[in-house]
Parts: structure tokens; C-alpha cells; sequence
């Protein structure tokens, strides 16, 4: 799904990412990778193999866009230190060609020094936009701020009271938020504002609702 956001070219991505064509950029935010393990950790029962798929999905996402930069918005890592982090850093060592930006999220409480293959920061700008994790409290004039954090979803309703939620890409009039890339990480139901536009991710197919 293409739009244009803030006078901003973006492609809206299945996977749940968003490319920004004319900066050669790929946005992706809250993965929470190693949340799988932290939990498993603490002696709660999850199956196993989460994380194996999402640094898959991630790999070939990032290869069939072939985007320059990266930029992760926040929550890249669900906690401390774990195993699953060994697999994060062997996946971005085997795309050497790429750069990868994290801007850091409330989850992203690591040692900084194990970011070493990460530019890091807390807020970018690129173009007409302000990259962050969570929502700014404060409007920046002429700019559209867009981050992560909520992990948006939707709730639609179909005939026979069938109700669905599904995970989207909300834009307010002046900040713009990511559904979140990894698959364990829940929804959080926004009932949309008037002038908000709604974008539900199901399957591969971005729709935009009204």
C-alpha cells in the first residue's frame, strides 16, 4: 500500500515495516526479539521457535526491499540479556551491506556496548519526519513524528456480531504509529479518531479502513 504522509512517499509493507523510497530507508518497530526466551526463563511454558521466525522474516524482508538503512524504532530486544541475542548478531553480521539505527526503546536495556553493530540513538530526523520509540509529547512545527510503542491494532466488525483485531498503521494529524514486527507482542485496540486514517495489516494485505 502506497501513501504519502507529511508530504512523505511510504510504502506500507505486509510484514508490518514501513520503506521510505526516497531516503533508501526500511522502518520496523517493536520486535521484541529474545522475549520468547526471557519468559521461557522464568519458568512460563511457551513453545519454542518464535524468534527463529521472526530473524527469518526480518532477513528476507530486508533483502527483497534491498533499503540502505535500517532503522529500528524502539524495543528491538524485549530484555536483558539472553541467547536469542546471539541470533540477532549473527543475522546482521550475514548483511554486512546494510546499516542498522536503533532508536531506543523503554525495552531496550542492554549494556549499550552489546549495540556495538548498531548506529544508536533516541530520536532521528529524517526529511519531514521525527523517528522515535514512543509518541512525542510535544508538536515539533512542520514536522510528523513517527514511532512505535502502542503495538496498534483495530477491531473490526462483520455481520453475525463476528468482530476481528488486527494489527495496523495509525496516522494521526500529527504522529504516525507502527504495528509491531514481532509475533508475540499482543495488540493494543485503538478506536480511531475523525480525521485518523487506518491502515489493518491481514495477511499480506494492507487495506485501509474506514
Amino acid at each position: 500500500m502506497n501513501t504519502i504522509i507529511a508530504n512523505e512517499k511510504m510504502h506500507l509493507l505486509a510484514e508490518k515495516a514501513i520503506h521510505l523510497p526516497d531516503h533508501d530507508m526500511l522502518l520496523i518497530a517493536d520486535l521484541h526479539f529474545g522475549k520468547v526466551e526471557h519468559f521461557r526463563k522464568n519458568g512460563i511454558g511457551i513453545p519454542s521457535g518464535t524468534s527463529d521466525k521472526d530473524y527469518d522474516k526480518l532477513r528476507k524482508l530486508i533483502l527483497k526491499m534491498k533499503a540502505k538503512d535500517v532503522i529500528f524504532l524502539g524495543d528491538l530486544f524485549h530484555s536483558d540479556f539472553n541467547n536469542a541475542w546471539f541470533g540477532f548478531q549473527k543475522l546482521i553480521k550475514e548483511l554486512k551491506d546494510y546499516r542498522f539505527h536503533l532508536v531506543m526503546g523503554n525495552h531496550d536495556i542492554m549494556d549499550i556496548d552489546k549495540y556495538k553493530n548498531l548506529k544508536v540513538c533516541h530520536q532521528m530526523e529524517v526529511g519531514n519526519l521525527i523517528l522515535t520509540h514512543e509518541p512525542l509529547d510535544v508538536i515539533i512545527e512542520d514536522k510528523y513524528n513517527l514511532c512505535g510503542h502502542i503495538h496498534p491494532g483495530v477491531k473490526l466488525r462483520g455481520k453475525a456480531k463476528q468482530n476481528l483485531r488486527l494489527p495496523c498503521f495509525y496516522f494521526g494529524k500529527h504522529t504516525g504509529i507502527l504495528p509491531a514486527f514481532g509475533s508475540f507482542t499482543g495488540l493494543h485496540v485503538l478506536k480511531p479518531l475523525e480525521g485518523d486514517t487506518v491502515y489493518v495489516v491481514n495477511g499480506e494485505v494492507v487495506l485501509e479502513v474506514n
